[in-house]
């Protein structure tokens, strides 16, 4: 049996619980909730809240938001020891906080899975399996939403299957206009095997689009997430094959040596470096 203790905001949190209740071999001990007290208390089930601290000692499992209320160096301890973290959000690390706690998890054994819902998609999952290289992955992401380093940090973990996340150079350009507000960014990632990403990312209202064109020797792809239409050399793709997949049973997986790790905290470690890189052509740029 498998522990699991939850660290965050409760509206966060609570989807993930539902999930965590259907499957075999886990217990939720408790809970240290930020936000509506006992908000989880209002579903047919009750968990417990319980100090931070006897928490971590009674979990063997940590599921947490990105919230402040774990300062780093409990992070650390949870890891030394050799306890298990999925984060739901991002972590607000800095890249020599996420580089101790790399070595860490190496030195204990502890899995740091970070969440990367774009690349468990079942169209992101064929692409990884059937993507031709070297490519040009052309990527666009347009939404209503504010644009933050998360937004960049979730198409650069949805790579890891397919270009990875370590290009060999990195340009970028932003385009901004005081009339409507509106942000454009343009990323563009050359690859050791000569594939090349081009991410185009902004706030352009009313706009929301999330499509990822692919150019190979001989294979076109499109895959249009707000149309829900997937292509390959303009013929229907089959995702049949590739149901959706749950992140906190794949965790489990992990965690129970059934599945290896991906996304982890050492690729998100690589991701915070890139994206550092971004940030830094973005200002030059802005500065021009």
């Amino acid at each position: 049996m498998l522990n699991i203790g939850l660290i965050g905001k409760t509206e966060i949190l609570e989807p993930h619980v539902k999930r965590i209740q259907k499957i075999k071999g886990v217990n939720i001990v408790g809970k240290t909730s930020v936000g509506t007290d006992a908000h989880l208390n209002s579903f047919h089930f009750s968990i417990p809240e319980i100090n931070r601290i006897e928490l971590i000692e009674r979990a063997d499992i940590i599921i947490m938001d990105n919230s402040s209320i774990l300062p780093f160096k409990m992070l650390c301890d949870i890891v030394k020891k050799s306890k298990h973290i999925f984060t739901i959000e991002y972590l607000k690390l800095t890249i020599d906080e996420c580089s101790q706690l790399v070595s860490l998890a190496n030195e204990s054994g502890s899995v740091i899975q970070v969440t990367n819902p774009r690349y468990f998609t079942p169209a992101t999952q064929w692409l990884n399996n059937h993507l031709i290289t070297p490519t040009l992955l052309d990527i666009s992401y347009v939404t209503e939403e504010t644009i933050t380093d998360s937004t960049l940090i979730s198409l650069l973990l949805m790579l890891i299957g397919t270009t990875g996340t370590s290009p060999k150079k990195i340009g970028a350009v932003t385009f901004r206009t005081k009339e409507t507000e509106s942000k454009f960014n343009n990323v563009r990632l050359e690859f050791g095997d000569a594939s090349v990403v081009n991410i185009n990312y902004g706030n352009l209202p009313p706009l929301n689009e999330f499509k990822i064109k692919s150019y190979s020797p001989g294979q076109f792809v499109t895959l249009n997430f707000s149309t829900k239409v997937f292509q390959c050399n303009n013929k229907p793709i089959n995702l049949s094959e590739y149901p959706p997949v749950n992140e906190i049973d794949r965790f489990l997986h992990v965690v129970q040596k059934k599945s290896k790790q991906i996304s982890n905290i050492e690729d998100y470690l690589i991701v915070l470096y890139a994206v550092q890189k971004i940030n830094k052509k973005i200002m030059q740029f802005s500065t021009h």
